[in-house]
C-alpha cells in the first residue's frame, strides 16, 4: 500500500514559473485591451507595463538552461527588476505620492548586473534578489497600508498585507538558500521546503493584480458618485446630496433630540449681476460666495448649493440663538466684492430650527419663508422662523 507523503513536492519549479507566466500574460492582455484614458492618473497603465515585464521574465526563467545564460539570467533578471520597479511606481501613482527614479534605476541596474555575472548559477541571483525585492515589497505594503480611503480600506488592506508578507517571505527564502548552499542546478533541484513559498508567490500574483484592478475600479466609482453629488460651479454638495444629508440629520435629531437648524441663503440682486456684467461674472460671484460661505462655517456644518443663487446650510446641534449668530457671521463674511471691479456681494438669510414631528419639507418651507421675509424687509439681513 502506497503512503502519500504530505511533504512530497506536487510540482516542479519550472512548471510553477510557466503557470505564473500564463497567468501574468493573460492579465497583461486584458489590461492592454481594457485600457482607457481614465487610467492615466491612477497607475493602471504603469501596472500593465509591470505585468507585461514580469510575464516575459518568468517565461525566460522557466526556460533557463535551454536558453543562453545571457537571455535567461541577464535579460530575465533585467525584466524582473523592471517589473518590480514599475509595480512600485504604479502603487505610488495610485496613492498620489512621489517616488525616487534614481534609486529605482540603480536597483534595476544592480539586479541586472548580478544576474548577468552569476550566469547559470541562478541561486546566486535568487538570493540577492530576495533581499532587494523584499525591501521593495515592504515599501509597497507600508504605502498601501497607510491611510486608505474609507471605501477602499478592505481591498487595499488585503493587497497591502500580501505585499508585507511577500516582503518577509523573500528574504527568508534567500536566507534559507544561502544556508543550504544551493549552487548550480537550482531550477531543477527538489522544491521540498520551497514549494509553499512558490505557491504563495503564485497566489500573490493573482491577489495583487486583481486587487489593484479592483482598487482602480472602486476609486473610479467613488469619483463618479462624488461628481454626481457635487455642484460643478461652486464645488459644494448639490441638491441630491442635500436630500440624503437631510434624511440622515433628521434621523439623528429624532434619536438624540438635540437642536438642529436649517439655514437658507440667497444672493441679493443676482439677476442684476448677470444682466449688467454677463453670466461669467454671475458664475464668478456664485463661486466667490460659496468659497466665503464655506470658510466661515464650523467644521460640523454642511453647506449645499440648493439651486440657482440659493444655498442651504445644515447646522447640527444648533438652536435658534446659535443659528441667528452663525447666520449673522455668514452675512458679514460674504459681503465683499466678488472680484476686481465687481459689485459687492450681499445675501439674505432665513433660518429655522427642527421641532419634533418636522419633516424635511416642513423645515425647508419655514426656512424659505424666513428667507423671503428677509428679502422683503430690505435684503442683506437675517430672519428666523420658529415652528
Amino acid at each position: 500500500m502506497q503512503v502519500w507523503n504530505f511533504f512530497e513536492p506536487l510540482v516542479d519549479l519550472r512548471t510553477l514559473f510557466l503557470a505564473q507566466t500564463c497567468a501574468l500574460a493573460a492579465m497583461a492582455t486584458m489590461f492592454w485591451v481594457a485600457r482607457t484614458g481614465a487610467d492615466r492618473g491612477n497607475g493602471l497603465r504603469t501596472w500593465t507595463l509591470a505585468v507585461t515585464a514580469q510575464s516575459l521574465a518568468f517565461l525566460l526563467l522557466a526556460h533557463a538552461g535551454r536558453l543562453p545564460s545571457w537571455a535567461s539570467a541577464g535579460v530575465g533578471n533585467a525584466l524582473g527588476a523592471v517589473g518590480v520597479a514599475l509595480y512600485f511606481v504604479a502603487i505610488r501613482q495610485f496613492l498620489g505620492r512621489r517616488y525616487g527614479r534614481p534609486w529605482l534605476l540603480a536597483m534595476v541596474a544592480v539586479v541586472t548586473a548580478v544576474g548577468a555575472v552569476s550566469g547559470s548559477q541562478y541561486a546566486v541571483a535568487t538570493i540577492f534578489n530576495g533581499f532587494v525585492y523584499g525591501l521593495v515589497q515592504l515599501l509597497n505594503g507600508h504605502g498601501l497600508w497607510q491611510r486608505p480611503q474609507a471605501e477602499l480600506r478592505r481591498v487595499q488592506r488585503v493587497v497591502a498585507l500580501c505585499y508585507l508578507l511577500m516582503g518577509v517571505v523573500l528574504p527568508l527564502r534567500a536566507a534559507g538558500l544561502l544556508l543550504a548552499g544551493a549552487q548550480i542546478d537550482y531550477l531543477n533541484m527538489p522544491l521540498t521546503w520551497q514549494e509553499p513559498i512558490y505557491i504563495f508567490g503564485f497566489l500573490f500574483v493573482i491577489v495583487t493584480n486583481l486587487g489593484f484592478l479592483q482598487l482602480c475600479k472602486m476609486r473610479a466609482e467613488a469619483e463618479v458618485r462624488q461628481q454626481a453629488m457635487t455642484d460643478g460651479l461652486t464645488g459644494l454638495a448639490n441638491r441630491r446630496a442635500l436630500n440624503d444629508a437631510m434624511a440622515h440629520e433628521l434621523a439623528m435629531a429624532r434619536r438624540s433630540h438635540q437642536p438642529y437648524a436649517v439655514l437658507m441663503a440667497d444672493v441679493d440682486h443676482f439677476k442684476r449681476i448677470n444682466d449688467q456684467q454677463g453670466h461669467r461674472a454671475g458664475d464668478e460671484a456664485l463661486a466667490a460666495f460659496a468659497q466665503r460661505l464655506r470658510a466661515a462655517l464650523r467644521a460640523q456644518d454642511l453647506p449645499f448649493r440648493y439651486g440657482g443663487e440659493e444655498f442651504c446650510v445644515l447646522l447640527p446641534d444648533t438652536d435658534a440663538a446659535g443659528a441667528a449668530v452663525l447666520a449673522e457671521r455668514l452675512r458679514v463674511a460674504v459681503a465683499q466684492p466678488a472680484g476686481t471691479a465687481a459689485p459687492m456681494i450681499t445675501a439674505s438669510f432665513g433660518a429655522t430650527v427642527w421641532q419634533p414631528g418636522d419633516t424635511a419639507d416642513a423645515l425647508f418651507s419655514r426656512a424659505d419663508r424666513a428667507l423671503y421675509r428677509a428679502k422683503e424687509l430690505g435684503r442683506d439681513r437675517v430672519e428666523i422662523e420658529i415652528g
